[in-house]
C-alpha cells in the first residue's frame, strides 16, 4: 500500500473538522432565535396529534469528488448522486439511486463499461433492528444502466452491463458485516485470461461475492462521525479480484435560514485505497487511468 501520511495532513483535518463545526454553531444560533419568536404561541393550547404515517418517503442528492465503489473510482472525476426512497413500518423499503459515471472506468477500449455513462440502482428490502440491538438488513440491487452499451468482453455478443445482487447484513452497536452475491454474470462479462482475452463467449462470470466490515463510531468531539471499512471482492473466472480499505469522518449538519433552519445535510472526507489486486491491468483504462489507485476524496450531501 503506498504510503498515506499525506493523508494526516493537519490542515485537511482541520478543514474537514472546522466547517460542519461552525455550520452547526450557525444552526444553533438559528434555533434559538426562532424558538424565542414561537414562544407567544406556546400558550395557545396544542391540537391533538395525528397518529404517525406508516409510510415514509424520502429525498437525497449529494456531489462528490470522485464516484468510489469498492475501492474503484467509476468517475474519473465530480460525480453528481441521487435518490429516492420508500418505507414502512414493518421495516420493508424500497427506492432508486443515480450517478454518472465514466464511460471506459477500467479494461480496454471503452473500457469495462462499455461506454455506459449513467448507472441506475432499483432496489428493495427488509430492515429491523430488535431489542437486544441486533440488526438485519436484507437487500435486493438491481444495476440498470440506460445507455444500453455492452460490457468490454462481450462487445460481439450484445452482454449488457445490467446486473442482480443479493445482499443480507448483521450490524451490532458500531460494527456491520454484508455479505453480496451477484448470481448474474459479472456486469455482463465474460471470462477472461490474465491478459483480458475473452476466453467463454457465453459468459461464465455469475457468482461474484464481496465481503464487507464497516466499524461507525460517532466521536466525543464536535459529534464527527468516524467510519472505517475493509472489503474483499472475489470475481469468478475474472481477473478482478482484490480487496480495499477506507478511512474517514463525517458531519451531519444543518443551515441558518430565515425561518427554521434546513435540516438534512452532511459532509466528509475519506481515504481509499487496495490490496491484494488479482491483476492491476483489470483495473487500467485504455488511456492509462489507475481506477483503483488510492484516492482522497470529498462529498457534500442532502437529505430530506
Amino acid at each position: 500500500m503506498k504510503n498515506i501520511g499525506w493523508l494526516l495532513n493537519r490542515q485537511v483535518l482541520s478543514t474537514l473538522c472546522a466547517i460542519p463545526l461552525l455550520l452547526s454553531s450557525a444552526s444553533v444560533l438559528a434555533d434559538e432565535a426562532a424558538a424565542v419568536e414561537a414562544a407567544p404561541a406556546a400558550v395557545a393550547a396544542a391540537a391533538p396529534a395525528e397518529p404517525a404515517s406508516p409510510h415514509t418517503l424520502t429525498f437525497n442528492i449529494g456531489l462528490y469528488s470522485e464516484y468510489m465503489f469498492r475501492g474503484i473510482s467509476l468517475s474519473d472525476g465530480p460525480a453528481l448522486q441521487g435518490g429516492i426512497d420508500y418505507g414502512h413500518s414493518s421495516g420493508f423499503y424500497a427506492g432508486t439511486w443515480w450517478s454518472n459515471m465514466d464511460k471506459e472506468f477500467a479494461g480496454h477500449g471503452d473500457g469495462f463499461s462499455g461506454g455506459n455513462r449513467l448507472e441506475t440502482d432499483w432496489y428493495f428490502g427488509w430492515a429491523k433492528t430488535f431489542e437486544n440491538g441486533i440488526g438485519v438488513n436484507l437487500l435486493g440491487n438491481y444495476y440498470y444502466y440506460p445507455d444500453r452499451e455492452n460490457s468490454f468482453s462481450a462487445t460481439d455478443q450484445g452482454h449488457k452491463l445490467d446486473t442482480f445482487e443479493m445482499s443480507a447484513a448483521l450490524s451490532y452497536k458500531w460494527f456491520t458485516y454484508t455479505f453480496y452475491y451477484i448470481p448474474t454474470d459479472y456486469y455482463g462479462a465474460n471470462a477472461t485470461d490474465s491478459n483480458l482475452n475473452v476466453t467463454d463467449t457465453n459468459g461464465d462470470t455469475e457468482g461474484a461475492t464481496y465481503n464487507e466490515l464497516k466499524f461507525n463510531y460517532v466521536l466525543p468531539i464536535g459529534d464527527l462521525n468516524f467510519l472505517a471499512k475493509v472489503g474483499y471482492q472475489h470475481t469468478p473466472n475474472l481477473e478482478g479480484s482484490q480487496g480495499d480499505v477506507a478511512i474517514g469522518l463525517s458531519k451531519n449538519f444543518s443551515l441558518p435560514s430565515v425561518g427554521k433552519p434546513i435540516e438534512g445535510f452532511s459532509a466528509g472526507a475519506y481515504y481509499t485505497n487496495t490490496f491484494d489486486v488479482a491483476n492491476e491491468v483489470f483495473y487500467d483504462t485504455f488511456t492509462g487511468r489507475d481506477t483503483n489507485d488510492e484516492k482522497l476524496w470529498f462529498f457534500i450531501k442532502r437529505a430530506w
